[in-house]
């Protein structure tokens, strides 16, 4: 199971067994009632003596995958309760803070995890993620067995497990392109709750119910001056990239020429007192109207770093068809995930193991379309006419984006595709996704903690957590501070949009900081590739091959109405790209299926 993961950890490996608080020796695998196993990527304190699994006063256990940012505010806090530490590690301090303040640390911590922790002497353990799911942990059991990984393939070899579809998880992810947090692609493992911890006694019992240790929906939104709320966005967000630049090892950012990434480099870059150590990692489309090139070169002039670029291909993509999907562990909602899969393997072969990300920047602050057309819906469900309009007229105005009319037909033909789904799939009748109608019943301060906890962020951080890991690399998400979060969720909505602009407290409060074109940009794509022109060009022999063999999928998906959205998506150059994503998703969960093997 840990060298299943070896590339989440290539710097060391740690493996522990124990029979109460007594130490066993690993060889002995059958005299063990706990195993801890650890791989590690080493950013904070790279001596020996910060490996894992870590005990801590010969009591408290741990192995844990991530980073907890404010760990030298936390030391010192429990260096004057009287602990004493032996490493400069994050990893002691987290351990020091438990046996301080029990679970209720976990309230403390500013950063991402999922880890393992167990009282020896007491024979509990305590299964934690972090806020947002930043960091994967999931949980399978058997009869004899209670098994906690990062990734699901560590269970590929393990006694007992099976590969097998989740129906209703594969069914909506096929029908709609959505995903349900609370439930993974492979029947009987679950991921543990983000925000959440379990407890379990190890001499017997069952795993406790997920007890939360943060409320975002409490949170009220009592900030409506746009300025006090921009300068105050500006202030968070640079404290915060200020404790994600912490580490031992080069840094740095993944850059799109996007909003978000772009004020993440430029933070960051002032944070180093602009030195020229930072590196940043762009995904192009060469020749494509779309290529955000001109953006990204707007932020590297008005920074000094060192650029990286790379540019994804199709036939890349075929080569790395199985690694990637092996990676990933389920199915990805689109080919523009391979672009992130590119960068992170750009940022390996320059040796940056950390790169910050500009993820989470649209969530926090209701940065989507989808959003703005949630927030205008819902102004009219409230009878709010008149400010409805002065959005959509206001979009017209010299200062206004008009983009936003432009994108009326757009969310429109989405929303219905999606609400219509994939009709009998797998011999279902139309299947109406869950995700879109817990979107569609929620208003205000219910529907932005629903896009930020379960709408868009889940998955989105899976990939992300996928792609960079794959390569041994560390993803960061400066937006993602859940001090950052709650500031924004305290933002009244009507401040996030401005004439058509979305994330107007973030383009106001960095104005300064920013390119003005990159300030005032209407697009925004991120990492993506041009996945319908692939559709229709390149990939279309290996579309036509596929389509013509003897696949997993064929024994559960009608290939008579997956061929028909080929050649739609044909005929149209992918203009429609509903046909096109619900092909690639068939073309995905069928090379998933093979990967796995699943039953």
């Amino acid at each position: 199971m840990s060298n299943a993961a070896q590339h989440r950890g290539p710097d060391g490996a740690g493996l522990v067994g124990l029979q109460g608080d007594a130490v066993i020796r690993s060889e002995e695998s059958s005299a063990w009632q706990v195993a801890l196993a650890n791989r590690r990527l080493s950013i904070i304190d790279r001596s020996r003596a910060a490996a894992q699994p870590m005990i801590y006063r010969g009591r408290y256990w741990l192995t844990y995958n991530g980073e907890v940012y404010n760990y030298l505010e936390l030391r010192a806090e429990l260096e004057h309760l009287g602990h004493a530490f032996r490493t400069q590690s994050d990893t002691e301090v987290v351990l020091a803070a438990f046996a301080e303040w029990g679970p209720r640390c976990f309230e403390r911590m500013r950063g991402m995890w999922g880890l393992v922790l167990l009282d020896a002497r007491s024979g509990t353990a305590v299964l934690c993620r972090d806020r947002l799911g930043i960091k994967p942990l999931y949980v399978w059991q058997s009869d004899e067995l209670l098994a906690v990984i990062s990734e699901i393939k560590q269970l590929v070899d393990t006694p007992g497990f099976q590969a097998r579809r989740s129906e209703q998880a594969v069914t909506e992810y096929l029908a709609t392109g959505y995903e349900d947090l609370t439930r993974s692609f492979f029947s009987g493992v679950a991921p543990v709750p983000p925000g959440t911890y379990l407890t379990l006694s190890v001499g017997g019992g069952a795993l406790s119910a997920p007890q939360p240790y943060w409320w975002p929906e409490r949170v009220e939104p009592a900030l409506s001056n746009v300025a006090q709320a921009s300068e105050a966005f500006a202030a968070k967000l640079n404290e915060s990239v200020r404790i994600h630049l912490r580490s031992e090892v080069p840094v740095g950012c993944a850059l799109s020429g996007g909003l978000d990434s772009s004020a993440i480099a430029v933070l960051a870059h002032s944070q180093g007192g602009g030195a020229s150590d930072l590196h940043t990692f762009t995904s192009t489309c060469v020749g494509d109207p779309a290529n955000e090139r001109e953006y990204v070169e707007a932020v590297l002039d008005r920074i000094r770093a060192a650029p990286h670029f790379v540019t994804p291909s199709a036939q890349g993509f075929l080569d790395d068809f199985d690694n990637f999907v092996w990676h990933h562990d389920e199915p990805v909602g689109s080919l523009s995930m391979y672009a992130g899969y590119c960068v992170a393997r750009t940022a390996h072969a320059a040796n940056v193991p950390v790169t910050l990300s500009g993820q989470g920047g649209d969530e926090i602050l209701s940065g989507y379309w989808q959003s703005y057309f949630m927030y205008l819906r819902e102004l009219g469900l409230r009878g709010r006419g008149l400010t409805l309009a002065a959005h959509l007229a206001g979009a017209l105005l010299p200062d206004g984006n008009p983009s936003l009319l432009g994108q009326v037909p757009v969310m429109l033909r989405r929303y219905l595709a999606r609400r219509r789904g994939l009709a009998s799939v797998a011999g279902h009748p139309t299947v109406v996704s869950e995700v879109l109608q817990r979107a569609l019943a929620s208003f205000g301060q219910g529907r932005r903690v629903n896009e930020i906890r379960m709408m868009y962020l889940p998955r989105l951080l899976k990939w992300d957590d996928r792609n960079s890991m794959a390569f041994s690399v560390e993803g960061r998400y400066p937006f993602l501070d859940h001090e950052l979060v709650e500031l924004c969720l305290s933002f009244a909505p009507e401040i996030l949009f401005h004439r058509g602009w979305t994330k107007w407290p973030l383009r106001l409060g960095l104005q300064k900081a920013l390119p003005e074109k990159v300030a005032r940009r209407r697009s925004k794509f991120g990492f993506w590739v041009p996945q319908d022109r692939w559709l229709c060009g390149p990939l279309r022999p290996a579309l036509n091959q596929w389509l013509d063999s003897d696949r997993p999928l064929w024994d559960w998906v009608d290939r008579a109405i997956v061929r028909r959205l080929a050649e739609e998506t044909w005929q149209t150059a992918g203009r429609r790209d509903e046909p096109g994503q619900a092909l690639v998703r068939c073309f995905l969960l069928d090379k998933w299926m093979e990967v796995f093997d699943v039953a």
